[in-house]
């Protein structure tokens, strides 16, 4: 769960304790996929909408457009979820894991918080672990303070365990939780970006010019960024 050779404080190492012994207990498993069976029900219900949804992502003209599609997928997707989740308002765990984002989507979020892009030092279509552990810029008091315009990662991102222990954050650690399946959301989210790749060559040669980054390289400041080093 955690990296091996990490310095931890008393409180940190009692923490990946409890952690590893819930990950490890076989009841976890079992009691997420109980959850996720009745996620599967209610996602059947929601299938007419998701297919309407996904029509109007491949009609989209643009890349903005395609975003606005894919949040409302991640909506359908959430309302199925959600009920069944350890997810709350009182949970910020998430919130110290990295933020993979596209640079048109952080354009996005620009526009509409009003916040410029900073040029991000590191491009990368994985996530930058060296952000695990450390709070999203946009966290205030426990909260998103971007809540509405949120990465779409942030959205499709579920805890199925019974809390949140296992959502709780070690710098240096890797999070390990029984979270929903969003792989299906992920590859449309990175395909939208990608055109009409038709080969698998195609496809490979278009992730190379996909530019990715944390969103804490485009917001190191959250909401209190000056502006200047926007990125074009």
């Amino acid at each position: 769960m955690n990296e091996p050779g990490e310095s931890r404080t008393p409180e940190q190492a009692e923490l990946v304790a409890r952690q590893a012994q819930r990950w490890n207990d076989p009841r976890t498993q079992d009691d997420a996929r109980a959850r996720v069976a009745l996620v599967n029900v209610r996602a059947k219900a929601n299938e007419p909408r998701l297919t309407s949804q996904l029509k109007q992502l491949d009609k989209a003209p643009a890349i903005k457009h395609k975003i606005y599609w894919l949040r409302q997928m991640a909506e359908t997707f959430a309302d199925a979820v959600a009920p069944q989740a350890a997810c709350s308002d009182a949970c910020d765990g998430c919130c110290y894991q990295p933020v993979s984002v596209t640079l048109q989507e952080a354009e996005v979020i620009s526009r509409e918080i009003g916040v410029p892009l900073q040029t991000p030092t590191e491009w990368s279509t994985l996530p930058v672990m060296k952000y695990a552990g450390q709070p999203c810029p946009f966290l205030q008091d426990a909260r998103c303070s971007i809540y509405q315009h949120r990465p779409m990662v942030c959205r499709l991102i579920f805890n199925m365990d019974a809390d949140s222990l296992l959502c709780q954050m070690v710098p240096g650690a890797r999070s390990q939780a029984p979270y929903a399946d969003h792989s299906i959301y992920k590859e449309l989210y990175i395909r939208a970006h990608l055109g009409k790749v038709k080969s698998q060559e195609e496809m490979q040669a278009a992730l190379k010019g996909l530019r990715m980054a944390d969103l804490r390289e485009f917001f190191p400041n959250g909401l209190g960024q000056s502006g200047g080093g926007k990125s074009q």
